[in-house]
């Protein structure tokens, strides 16, 4: 797969694009591809940054296995090569076989959200919400909703530019 929009190069990029570039690498220890892809437009790349304090809240209140599990179930519908990769890493650097995830009953309400808002959002069924509603509250599954949209819109993102899986990735790719 070529990448339809190439990367960002450091030695290239404006001075506030290289700023955010090194802001990144302070925090996570990588630029990934989708980053140094979305640093060719920074108000882009703010908009998409910002979906990592929803991350954050969602971590408030969900486990770190129930937050992979959520945005992997998003990740496989959309069919995204780069985000369904990068939490199948996840997974199996917690010792777990993502193709054989055994999940408990507010799991299993998670990954059935998450597939169905990437499928078709309007059917979720009202029998859907009142699992979910077993678990968390009305600002809960708002937070919830609002990451997948975000999480859906990467998944948009990363295969329309068909941007190519980071080198740390390709091991984990099926």
């Amino acid at each position: 797969m070529i990448a339809v929009i190439k990367p960002i190069l450091y030695e290239k990029a404006s001075p506030e694009a290289r700023k955010e570039y090194e802001r990144q690498y302070r925090t996570t220890g990588t630029v990934t591809n989708t980053k140094r892809t979305l640093l060719n437009h920074l108000p882009s790349y703010h908009a998409y940054e910002e979906g990592m304090n929803l991350r954050s809240a969602l971590l408030q209140f969900l486990s770190h296995r129930a937050f992979a599990v959520f945005a992997y179930a998003i990740s496989m519908e959309s069919d995204s090569l780069v985000d369904s990769t990068q939490f199948r890493k996840t997974l199996t650097d917690r010792g777990e076989n993502p193709d054989e995830l055994f999940l408990d009953d507010e799991e299993q309400a998670l990954e059935h959200y998450g597939r169905q808002l990437s499928r078709n959002p309007n059917g979720v069924p009202n029998s859907l919400f009142g699992h979910l509603s077993q678990y968390y509250t009305p600002e809960q599954i708002v937070a919830l909703t609002a990451f997948a949209g975000q999480m859906i819109a990467t998944n948009v993102f990363n295969s329309a530019l068909r941007i190519e899986l980071d080198e740390y990735l390709m091991h984990f790719s099926n």
